[in-house]
């Protein structure tokens, strides 16, 4: 087990919703933003990189065939298997970015929420790598990133432009949208059809 898994899991086994992803105004707001945003009203394969305890992952199977939640926490996604139980549709799958991300599944829609700033800049750029071989013409991925300080590495502001760059020099990007709404910032990217 990496480092970061074990502090991961160590932080959801002291407290299952760290950040109070189910009652936040904030994150309420923020899950309504990002779905909001969705072009489409129905896409065939999702992604949702760093899925936690599967608040998200929940809304976005409303409007996805099949929605694959990756996360680092084993602690997080057992939560997350537990509670969306009920949904047939949606798979969890422990590893860490950009190794885990699943290159077999063609995807049409790639989610990274509030995940980019907890990885370096070398694995973000082989992360835009592994996101660009499986990624459909005419997908749409939204990144979300915190405004505020992070005790990371990287800031949410520089994260989000370092895997917009990485991915722009790999696949072109036909559509990009910034919003910064509050404490946080909304990125929309679509690949060329």
């Amino acid at each position: 087990m990496s480092e970061r898994a074990a502090r991961f899991d160590r932080l959801y086994a002291g407290d299952i919703d760290p950040w109070n992803f189910r009652v936040s105004a904030y994150e309420k707001e923020k899950y309504r933003a990002t779905v909001a945003v969705l072009p489409r009203s129905r896409y065939a394969v999702a992604i949702e990189a760093g899925c936690s305890i599967g608040e998200l992952t929940r809304l976005l199977s409303h409007r996805c065939d099949r929605v694959i939640g990756i996360d680092v926490s084993s602690v997080a996604l057992a939560e997350a298997a537990r509670r969306n139980a009920d949904r047939p549709n949606i798979a969890f799958h422990r590893g860490e970015l950009p190794d885990a991300w699943p290159a077999d599944h063609p995807v049409d829609l790639l989610v990274l929420s509030e995940v980019l700033y907890f990885l370096s800049p070398e694995e973000i750029d082989g992360l835009a790598e592994r996101v660009a071989a499986s990624w459909r013409r005419g997908g749409h991925c939204v990144l979300v990133n915190y405004l505020g300080p992070t005790a990371e590495r990287l800031q949410g502001d520089e994260a989000a432009d370092l895997f917009i760059g990485s991915m722009a020099a790999r696949a072109g990007l036909r559509c990009y949208v910034g919003l910064v709404k509050g404490l946080y910032r909304l990125d929309l990217l679509t690949r060329y059809p």
